[in-house]
């Protein structure tokens, strides 16, 4: 179990209880399974006693709810309605039935990526039906730089040579991940050119993936969308036919996302 990432912006005085419940909230929307407090005070570098009551506070509010058995902590039914309501305000309930459709055309898995940080987090996905499939559930989160989403993110993020800097040292996952930030560079800038990313076995072995953005007004891009498929059915020749489909797709999905906020 990690620790929730710290905010992006800078605390604001008098919020650190603030602070500290939505990182308890962050651990147990990341955990697998039942929490303990003591487990919950070491991932946040926490007193057991405050941690405490942090979780009293969180229970009678009911975004927590604890075991009268076990004495352990999941997310509770005011954290499930808080994020539907997310969900709705956020056009991912309009985004959906745009991914199964796209799903249903290619017959490749389909999922929608938002940036946080220097990761990409997997906010919606639609399976393939094939029985040979890559499987990414719901909060996977991936790197930028060897991933069709993560390369189309940075390549529609800003400044180029600002958003490779960042990366610093790129681990090579796979016989064909690029860790040279000037390769990299190149790519993006043919991303950029061409209007959608592919990652071509980058990150995992056999795992083709074609993406495209999700682009503001200002031609800004904080959400991708990408089809993924094993390698034997995403051929050279069928990747510029994806890429026309994501474009197509991302650029609806661009019009239904709620303008003025950044993802």
């Amino acid at each position: 179990m990690t620790a929730a990432e710290p905010p992006r912006n800078e605390q604001v005085a008098g919020t650190q209880t603030i602070t500290r419940a939505l990182n308890v909230l962050g651990v147990l929307r990341d955990a697998n399974t039942d929490v303990g407090v003591i487990e919950l005070a070491r991932a946040l570098d926490l007193h057991a006693s405050t941690t405490h009551r942090i979780l009293r506070a969180l229970v009678a509010a009911n975004y927590v709810v604890q075991n009268a058995q076990t004495e352990r902590y999941r997310l509770g039914p005011a954290a499930f309605l808080l994020g539907r309501a997310a969900e709705r305000t956020l056009g991912f309930d309009e985004a959906m039935p745009l991914l199964e459709k796209l799903a249903a055309v290619t017959e490749e898995s389909v999922n929608l990526v938002i940036r946080d940080g220097d990761e990409g987090l997997v906010v919606l996905r639609v399976e393939s039906e094939h029985p040979l499939r890559f499987i990414q559930p719901v909060g996977a989160r991936i790197p930028l730089y060897c991933s069709s989403t993560g390369k189309v993110l940075l390549a529609f993020g800003g400044d180029l040579h600002e958003e490779v800097a960042r990366l610093g040292e790129m681990q090579r996952l796979t016989p064909r991940t690029i860790t040279s930030p000037r390769d990299l560079l190149g790519e993006l800038e043919e991303i950029r050119a061409r209007g959608y990313g592919v990652n071509r076995g980058e990150r995992i072995p056999g795992v083709y993936g074609v993406a495209a953005p999700v682009l503001t007004t200002d031609g800004i891009a904080t959400t991708a969308l990408a089809v993924q498929g094993p390698e034997i059915r995403i051929t050279d020749e069928r990747v510029p036919e994806l890429g026309r489909l994501v474009i197509e797709t991302a650029d609806t999905i661009a019009a239904i996302m709620p303008s003025g906020f950044q993802l």
